[in-house]
């Protein structure tokens, strides 16, 4: 019998975050789920340590270039489950998560995120996702915050991710999936990596996605990436 979930986690360069993710799936209270992660061009231990965890409820793909896209498709075209939760690799889910998506990702919602909290317990860090948790919550905007939930035949028939896009793909996909049914911010959270943060600080964080923005809305974002910070 299938899984209810397909936890597919798309990684590159992430040997110091992926133990502590999939330590956080198995503490899940809720257990109807499998895991795929997806490798893409890794230079380091990432897919070895992934490799020595493989179990009945985790796969492995590699794909040999990185393209968080293309490894995110990969993995939903895989999944067995009915419903898809992208998670990215260093992002760690609440014990009770799956069981609140369970709970909450009900018929009328076409797709999902949850709350964030960061890693570490900096006032400005818990102030700037204080700020994202409040525009995903009230709708005002509707993101991501490291986990995005959707069923598996609407993930199809929006067609996935844009492989062409490193940036912004979440929120492309959303405003897709939302063809489909209501957005929801389910009342649980994931906690995240202030990785770039620390390095780039919120200022230069800050601006450069104002400018990710402007070339979503007056250009294009097919030659934008993110600067690897691993």
């Amino acid at each position: 019998m299938p899984p209810k979930f397909s936890i597919i986690i798309p990684a590159y360069n992430e040997e110091k975050y992926i133990r502590k993710t999939l330590h956080g799936i198995k503490n899940q209270t809720f257990q109807d789920y499998e895991v795929i992660l997806v490798t893409n061009g890794c230079t380091d231990k990432t897919e070895e340590l992934a490799k020595k965890r493989a179990d009945e409820k985790l796969r492995v793909l590699s794909l040999p270039k990185p393209n968080v896209s293309v490894a995110r498709n990969a993995g939903a075209l895989n999944a067995q489950g009915n419903i898809l939760l992208f998670l990215d690799a260093d992002t760690l889910l609440a014990p009770d998560s799956l069981q609140k998506i369970n709970e909450q990702f009900t018929e009328e919602y076409s797709v999902a995120t949850t709350k964030a909290l960061p890693d570490t317990p900096e006032l400005k860090y818990a102030l700037a996702l204080k700020l994202k948790n409040f525009y995903n919550t009230t709708k005002i905007y509707q993101g991501c915050s490291g986990a995005l939930i959707c069923r598996k035949e609407d993930f199809q028939k929006a067609e996935g991710y844009n492989p062409e896009i490193a940036l912004r793909e979440h929120r492309k996909l959303i405003l897709k999936l939302k063809e489909f049914g209501e957005f929801k911010c389910i009342d649980t959270s994931v906690t995240t990596s202030m990785r770039r943060f620390k390095q780039w600080g919120l200022s230069k964080a800050l601006l450069f996605w104002a400018k990710q923005w402007g070339k979503d809305h007056f250009g294009n974002l097919n030659n934008s990436e993110y600067e690897k910070i691993r």
